[in-house]
């Protein structure tokens, strides 16, 4: 949350990378797309996870209905617990605004819930370079030492996204703004997992030669590997 004022304060740089969108994306000529909300759910023991991705891409059309821009989801196939990520673009605070005051709390009598935690971060997108959707998609979520100001954590952020950025052939970078965990993410398509052993090579590589001897000062970092669900 300490992050707002300096994200916003990007918010016109933010256009420039926004002008990119992934092939398939619903209207995405109508839409800036500056800010995301990233929902994840992991499955509760007992569940059943097809009944689970069935209510999360019902949720989707709702939230499309509701206001949000392009939605998607993703399922988790290595790295973590959680089950399902999904997300919905949004272009300002003033239509993320619009959406939400104009939706009724949650009511007690609703649908039940199928999943077990739940986290919610809303994100400023910062670079766009991921033009189409893959069939797989890397997460890779990094955090950087408290005693960083925000601009030298975001410069560490951009040497670490550069290097993921050159292996993959392009990647979408996101910056917290609100949520539980002060991260960039960085997602990363490919096309198999031979097609990922390739990339994986050349930013092992890029590691080795530029990464390896430099203080970055990251904190905490985690690796999820998804496969995209179709809607």
């Amino acid at each position: 949350m300490k992050n707002l004022f300096s994200i916003l304060a990007l918010g016109l740089s933010l256009s420039l990378y926004a002008g990119h969108h992934e092939e398939g994306e619903k209207d995405a000529s109508m839409h800036e797309n500056n800010f995301v909300y990233i929902s994840t759910y992991t499955q509760p023991a007992g569940g059943n996870p097809e009944r689970l991705k069935k209510s999360l891409l019902k949720n989707l059309d709702t939230l499309e209905a509701n206001g949000y821009n392009a939605c998607g989801m993703l399922r988790h196939q290595f790295g973590g617990g959680r089950s399902f990520l999904t997300y919905c673009y949004f272009d300002s605070w003033e239509q993320f605004a619009a959406i939400n005051d104009s939706n009724n709390p949650i009511a007690g009598d609703g649908p039940r819930q199928l999943y077990g935690d739940h986290t919610d971060k809303l994100a400023a997108v910062a670079v766009r370079n991921l033009t189409k959707q893959t069939p797989y998609v890397l997460e890779a979520k990094y955090s950087f030492g408290p005693y960083l100001t925000d601009n030298e954590r975001r410069a560490n952020a951009k040497k670490l996204f550069d290097a993921y950025d050159r292996a993959f052939g392009g990647c979408n970078m996101a910056e917290h703004v609100w949520g539980p965990e002060l991260t960039w993410n960085f997602y990363c398509g490919y096309d198999s997992y031979a097609d990922f052993a390739n990339k994986v090579a050349v930013l092992m590589a890029i590691h080795e030669k530029e990464l390896a001897d430099t203080k970055l000062d990251v904190l905490d970092h985690s690796d999820h590997l998804m496969t995209r669900v179709e809607r």
